[in-house]
């Protein structure tokens, strides 16, 4: 576990953001790369994934016996052969899961979120939780296609309304707190992680010093 990152993302916690991060995996990579035509020089992105911070808990998994630190609510896909552990889609999650490693950069946009629009957010977040909304994976690829062609505007072709991937996941949750950060020119279910990146100013960046 890297304890920076851990400390990173509590020192700059805030309810109900959103949050970023890149990795190093061959699955980060894929996506990084799939990106890149969102840039004017087509170089691979920083971002892979994206999160809603959730409330700050008691967790014993921390280096710290006594670390209070953030939960979070995501959209991903975990396949673990070794404990034969298959997580599909909408799920609650402890930080700690993404203070690997393999994570090379991480970001919080700063939304400003008043209490009750905090409430919402979460509230959506927990609602997807309990409706076991799945990961799309051939949704991935329409919103591939949408990037390289430039149709991102146009809704995926791919869409299911029982699934949701990571960052269109984490806009839902803003859209229904009235907080769209992206508009309309962006179909929800064609978000990336990296058009959440060119959206908002951040409320702070980690780096990974190599």
């Amino acid at each position: 576990m890297d304890t920076n990152l851990l400390s990173f993302f509590t020192t700059n916690y805030g309810r109900g953001s959103v949050a970023l991060v890149g990795t190093s995996d061959s699955i980060g990579e894929a996506i990084r790369i799939a990106q890149r035509e969102l840039t004017l020089n087509g170089k691979p992105l920083l971002w892979s994934h994206a999160f809603i911070l959730g409330e700050i808990r008691p967790d014993r998994r921390a280096p710290d016996l006594q670390h209070r630190s953030p939960y979070l609510f995501e959209s991903d896909l975990h396949i673990d052969p070794v404990h034969v552990q298959l997580r599909n889609g909408a799920q609650e999650n402890w930080i700690g899961k993404w203070c690997q490693d393999h994570v090379e950069h991480a970001a919080i946009l700063d939304l400003t979120l008043t209490g009750p629009e905090q409430d919402v957010v979460l509230g959506t977040a927990l609602q997807l939780c309990d409706e076991q909304m799945e990961y799309p994976v051939l949704e991935l690829l329409g919103t591939w296609i949408a990037i390289i062609t430039g149709h991102v505007w146009v809704p995926n072709p791919f869409n299911d309304p029982h699934q949701i991937y990571c960052s269109a996941f984490a806009r839902y949750c803003c859209q229904q707190a009235g907080r769209d950060f992206l508009g309309g020119n962006i179909d929800l279910s064609n978000t990336a992680p990296e058009h959440i990146g060119q959206a908002k100013p951040f409320k702070t960046e980690w780096h990974k010093v190599s």
